[in-house]
């Protein structure tokens, strides 16, 4: 074997390693992706549409809960003015999502367009919350965790149209997948973070919201709230977000440097004498 193909064979095991530890990170969407996509593919099979549609919704639109808007509008016979509105006010949390993935977009080369494309709620856990595998590519590694996730919704989309013209099922309460899934992710992300002070912002945020809007209007509202909460704590107290952060790394440098020093024994009076 030559040197290139050593170099080849390496690069292609680091990559399979990679997409390993990425088809692990994404066992709780995949979970919750097919279900959630049979129930999208049998309420678009229950408009009357052929399951191919679904297949180019799940492809090319991958908006989760704007696609079950797009049945309900379907349904309704609304006009394109109607959907433009509609799906703009759904996924208008989406901007708030880009900003805060500027500095982990940033190198990313050539897949960032589709990682922008990709980018859904649950996407967004796991990328915030899940570390690069050490020595491994940050595009990739993010590359296949959105790709994964998209082929799990396509799967299950695909799947429940399918199913949905062979079967006749009883759809209620299976859209409340998606809220749960998002649910179970969010937990974990609480209990993978040393700061509490965010999540604590979007309960308070939410539960204001809820208080003094419909519940149409309290998700777009709340996340204003919260993300102006965030921001006029960040103002008052500088740097208070990464605090215990630098202070658990201070105290590893300094367990690590008293570690490294030799220790010195000093001579007892009777090997002087």
């Amino acid at each position: 074997m030559t040197e290139k193909d050593a170099k080849r064979h390496e690069t292609e095991e680091r990559n399979m390693d990679l997409f390993m530890s990425a088809l692990k990170t994404t066992v709780p969407v995949f979970l919750g992706y097919i279900p959630l996509g049979m129930a999208f593919g049998f309420l678009l099979d229950g408009a009357g549409y052929n399951w191919i549609y679904a297949f180019l919704m799940s492809l090319l639109v991958y908006a989760g809960s704007g696609q079950f808007l797009a049945v309900a509008l379907l349904a309704a016979g609304a006009g394109l003015t109607e959907f433009v509105i509609a799906t703009l006010l759904l996924n208008l949390r989406h901007a708030f999502y880009g900003l805060s993935l500027l500095e982990k977009f940033s190198g990313v080369g050539k897949v960032k367009p589709y990682l922008i494309f990709a980018l859904t709620d649950e996407t967004y856990a796991l990328l915030t919350t899940t570390e690069v595998p050490a020595g491994g590519s940050k595009a990739r590694f993010y590359l296949y965790i959105a790709a994964l996730d998209h082929l799990y919704w396509i799967t299950g989309s695909v799947l429940g149209a399918v199913l949905g013209s062979l079967l006749n099922l009883n759809l209620e309460g299976m859209a409340f997948v998606l809220t749960a899934l998002f649910v179970v992710l969010t937990i974990e992300q609480y209990f993978n973070s040393s700061v509490r002070f965010p999540f604590i912002a979007a309960v308070g945020a939410g539960a204001i919201s809820l208080i003094l809007f419909s519940p149409d209007n309290m998700l777009l509202i709340s996340i204003i709230l919260g993300t102006l909460i965030l921001m006029g704590r960040e103002k008052m107290v500088p740097g208070n977000m990464h605090v215990d952060k630098e202070i658990r790394n201070k105290g590893v440098r300094k367990t690590q440097v008293a570690a490294a020093q030799p220790v010195q024994v000093q001579d007892s009076p009777q090997e002087e004498s």
